[in-house]
């Protein structure tokens, strides 16, 4: 803010500093620091401004390729500007939505009119190849081989990467009929996963607050910035990524997320809160009346109303625990009180975890006692941490020996990928069926296991996911031990030939030791004959398995 000239560069070093606040470096230093990235990152981007390839996997775009998609773009942008300014429906509509002047010119707003191929026309008159074009989600072509607009009769949006560099558009339509916006799809200079609106319009307000306000949409967005938060952005037609979090991350310490409250709404905000969690970012979840958005907020109760969610945003933890008294049952003892489990399991601090605990142990059903049904719930939590930790519960040995840490350890790799299918219901009934049949197992543990759900479900494989019948597998050991096999990151995608095989494999391993064992007593005659027979066989498959 001082009026002496203090920020110097240095042409024979190429260094810059800054003799106010002390910054200095060079070229590289500068796009990371300005930019928010790493070395890597600022090396491509200066690469990128010098007209240097840099060898990478794949095919990259050519410079020349990427000079005429930013031009054809950029002409594109200039269409729809002057079309808006020329459209009355256009106006009228931005007057509805109080969308002013100021905005319009901030947010580049413009205007497809409701023409078949009025783009497509102005854009071969430009020079640009329209099967270019085509990739990057300005035309179409039809079954003639003629060309058309992807936007019609919609208001523009543009969208700009956190460079400010022009990738993709959206469209909303203005009068009724389905669907009401469209989106940019991949191209070649963007990629909807890794790109969010308003990221570069936001950049200061990113870099003072290191706080970001995640909405749902384009207009969100903008009701935002006209109600004064700052840092507000939006994921485009898309569930938020990891790319989206990656990038946040690089520009705030906080997410405020500010979606509808909505049912949907509130679901894609759980899941936000996971995928930011991944990042450590700290989360604070907005909300809104029923019915509203930011946008509509802004046009019904002002400014203010904005403002006021955002800094009244609720922790992650008390927005689970209100949504779930909000939907479910306390009485429904299979399906409200493991989730509320599982959601107080994570709670940050003992002191949030008490605060909770009050709340739901006055609904605790069957338990009329708060501070018993406080310590019941206590006891709970502890063995879901525990569980997750990958350790055994603390149980009293009158309800059975504890189960250890490597119980799951203790079965046969097939023997595994046999009870993942049992408990799966796409498998279930298959491989229940072969279990009941031929009793594969080999280790204690598997058999205990396999005992235990049989002697739970005489009837047959149980229905529904296993948070609703696991409570009736006994003893609590062997509850954990199902619970430890579902976790296994290497059965996530469990086909049908895989379980086969592994059916196949305890047959060969159980015929070896029958094998082993026969070999190693000759005193019968009886066994010697069983030896006979049972060699070839085995022998035949464990070789053709090789």
């Amino acid at each position: 803010d001082d009026k002496n000239p203090s920020f110097t560069v240095n042409d024979r070093t190429g260094q810059y500093r800054c003799w106010s606040c002390g910054e200095h470096g060079d070229v590289f230093t500068w796009v990371m620091k300005t930019q928010n990235v790493d070395f890597v990152e600022a090396l491509s981007i200066l690469a990128e401004h010098a007209g240097i390839t840099l060898s990478r996997r794949g095919s990259p775009v050519s410079k020349t390729e990427r000079a005429q998609h930013r031009t054809a773009m950029e002409d594109a942008l200039g269409f729809f500007q002057e079309q808006l300014a020329k459209s009355s429906v256009a106006k009228e509509y931005l007057d509805k939505r109080g969308i002013d002047q100021d905005s319009v010119v901030m947010w580049e707003l413009g205007y497809a009119p409701d023409v078949g191929s009025a783009l497509a026309s102005f854009l071969k008159k430009k020079g640009h190849s329209l099967p270019e074009c085509r990739t990057l989600f300005l035309v179409d072509e039809n079954s003639s081989g003629e060309y058309f607009d992807k936007f019609r009769g919609r208001l523009i949006f543009p969208i700009r990467d956190e460079r400010g560099e022009l990738v993709a558009f959206g469209g909303r339509l203005l009068g009724d009929g389905n669907p009401k916006y469209i989106n940019s799809g991949d191209t070649p200079i963007y990629r909807k996963s890794r790109v969010l609106y308003g990221m570069f319009q936001a950049k200061d307000a990113l870099n003072a607050s290191r706080r970001a306000v995640l909405t749902e949409g384009y207009l969100d967005v903008i009701a935002c910035q006209r109600s004064g938060v700052g840092g507000a952005v939006a994921s485009l037609g898309t569930a938020l990524s990891e790319d989206h979090a990656k990038l946040l991350k690089r520009w705030s310490d906080e997410v405020v997320i500010l979606y509808d409250s909505d049912p949907a709404g509130q679901k894609a905000a759980e899941r936000a809160i996971e995928v930011l969690a991944a990042e450590t970012l700290t989360t604070r979840i907005a909300l809104m009346p029923q019915g509203d958005d930011p946008d509509t907020l802004l046009r019904t109760q002002g400014p203010a109303a904005v403002a006021r969610s955002v800094e009244q945003g609720k922790a992650p933890l008390d927005f689970k625990v209100d949504r779930l008294l909000e939907r479910g049952d306390p009485k429904n003892k299979e399906d409200f009180w493991p989730e509320a489990i599982s959601i107080l399991a994570d709670a940050p601090s003992e002191m949030e975890l008490d605060r909770h605990l009050v709340r739901l142990a006055a609904i605790y059903p069957g338990n009329p006692n708060p501070l018993l049904a406080q310590k019941a719930l206590r006891r709970d939590i502890a063995v879901e941490r525990r569980r997750r930790r990958g350790m055994a519960p603390t149980t009293q040995r009158s309800r059975g020996s504890a189960l250890t840490p490597k119980a799951v350890h203790e079965l046969l790799p097939a023997e595994v990928t046999i009870f993942r299918a049992v408990v799966e219901e796409e498998h279930r009934f298959h491989a229940w069926t072969k279990m009941s049949l031929a009793n594969p197992f080999l280790s204690d543990a598997a058999k205990d296991l396999a005992k235990a759900l049989q002697e739970g479900f005489p009837d047959g494989p149980p229905a529904g996911e296993p948070r609703v019948w696991l409570h009736r597998v006994e003893p609590e050991e062997n509850r954990l031990l199902v619970l430890r096999i579902l976790e296994d990151p290497r059965l996530d995608r469990l086909t049908q030939p895989f379980v086969e095989d592994a059916f196949k494999s305890l047959h060969q391993q159980a015929q070896a030791r029958e094998v082993t064992e026969l070999r190693g007593n000759t005193a019968s005659v009886e066994i010697m004959d069983r030896l006979r027979k049972l060699k070839p066989t085995y022998e035949k498959e464990h070789l053709d398995d090789e």
